[in-house]
């Protein structure tokens, strides 16, 4: 099974456009669609295939449920576009509004959920709490005690192999340049302000460019004299086949998590189970994360790995000129963790016996790239025409196509549809 649809990049090289948007994943596609919608003239870089690393690997999940306040805003328009993309791009996305279900295992959780709810009622959210009676209801003879939990029934879900990949074909429709295998070494720069973007395939014109880099955006940006403050965790998916009635909706628990796919499968996951390879960049910005850490230490599990090592020897400097990292590697492809799978499915089936008998059928890991805050940033950066859209902290699926949104109207000096303030590059 394909993580992700290829599509066939264009050909020829742009001498110039607009907008060279650096990263073809699901937040550089969106920006893409927006800009050629608007009359901009777009070529979106990618240095491998079009939505292969994490655009794909991720839940599929379309939420405002359980988000940060912050977010909330980004989630209420991308709920909005995500039931109109099939028409607007002429392609299947996946899209259904299943409704999206967490269950709390212990009075913490229920208090957490409770909170959340509090904070944010003024969204007007559909969201409703539930008491351990209504949650058992909704998960039929469950073999767990849930003190209840948070259910938002307009909540919905996508296919992650299809929607990238049709938002970046919908956006070339418009008049966009795809140029997949096309990785970018650099900026070019005139008076102090961005001219043009160094790809491995020449030089493109430009007044302005987005680093939508995803994991590979700080190293990108470091490059440049820009110190980005993220760091990578590694998740794994699994996809199952069951043909017993299950609950359509998606559900998330203390450590199980599942959706139902397009094709008939489901998406599973051992939920607040992450695991961080530990490298230089962990050394470096190890202060800005400690909060971040102690809030969520029960989430994450430290390991050494092959990547360790890498971090310490990768070059961090590199002229335009030659070869990078991102030439070699293309798609930075993953396997699933250890037994995370098994377990995925062991923990599910205890939660929800009616997935007894369902089979593995494949499994992979992804990574997602986080900031201190988990908050996106999408903003200007120090050098005059240079944005960047990275840093979704494994939200960014669902978010996507209203963060393109956002990016596209600071690129162009529209007035925004949100406050951006919260996604404000910040160095300091």
């Amino acid at each position: 099974m394909s993580l992700y649809r290829k599509i066939d990049g264009d050909t020829d090289l742009p001498d110039e456009v607009d907008v060279v948007i650096i990263g073809g994943g699901i937040i550089g596609a969106s920006t893409a669609l927006e800009l050629a919608e608007r009359g901009h003239r777009v070529a979106l870089c990618e240095k491998g295939e079009i939505g292969a690393e994490q655009s794909c690997r991720n839940w599929g999940w379309v939420r405002r449920q359980g988000r940060d306040p912050a977010e909330i805003p980004l989630a209420i328009e991308a709920k909005r576009l995500w039931p109109e993309l099939r028409q607007r791009v002429g392609a299947e996305t996946g899209y259904v509004e299943s409704g999206i279900l967490y269950a709390a295992a212990n009075a913490r959780e229920m208090a957490n959920h409770e909170a959340w709810f509090a904070k944010t009622r003024a969204f007007g959210l559909e969201s409703k709490l539930l008491s351990a009676v209504e949650l058992a209801n909704m998960l039929p003879g469950t073999g767990r005690h849930f003190r209840g939990g948070l259910y938002t029934a307009q909540d919905g879900r996508s296919e992650p192999s299809l929607a990238t990949a049709a938002i970046a074909e919908g956006a070339r429709a418009k008049g966009a340049v795809l140029l997949t295998n096309c990785a970018v070494r650099g900026i070019d720069t005139q008076a102090g302000k961005v001219s043009g973007v160094v790809s491995e395939r020449g030089l493109i014109k430009c007044g302005a460019a987005l680093v939508a880099a995803g994991a590979w955006t700080r190293l990108f940006t470091g490059n440049l004299g820009i110190h980005f403050k993220q760091l990578l965790v590694r998740a794994t998916v699994a996809r199952i086949e069951h043909n017993q009635r299950v609950p359509q909706f998606a559900v998330g628990g203390t450590d199980f998590a599942c959706r139902r796919r397009l094709d008939g499968g489901y998406s599973i996951a051992v939920r607040n189970a992450n695991i961080v390879e530990l490298g230089l960049d962990n050394l470096l910005l190890a202060r800005d994360f400690l909060p971040a850490f102690r809030a969520g230490w029960r989430e994450l599990q430290l390991r050494l790995g092959p990547n360790t090592l890498n971090s310490f020897i990768t070059a961090r400097h590199w002229p335009s000129t030659e070869p990078t990292i991102f030439e070699r590697i293309r798609i930075n492809s993953t396997a699933p963790y250890g037994d995370l799978p098994q377990k995925a499915l062991q923990n599910l089936v205890k939660a929800v016996p009616g997935f007894v008998g369902a089979r593995i059928t494949d499994a992979w890991s992804g990574m997602i790239d986080t900031t201190p805050n988990a908050l996106p940033v999408i903003s200007a950066l120090p050098l005059p025409g240079l944005f960047m859209a990275s840093g979704f902290s494994g939200h960014g699926f669902g978010i996507g196509l209203a963060a393109g949104r956002l990016a596209a109207e600071l690129m162009t000096g529209k007035a925004p549809f949100t406050d951006p303030a919260p996604f404000r590059f910040n160095a300091g």
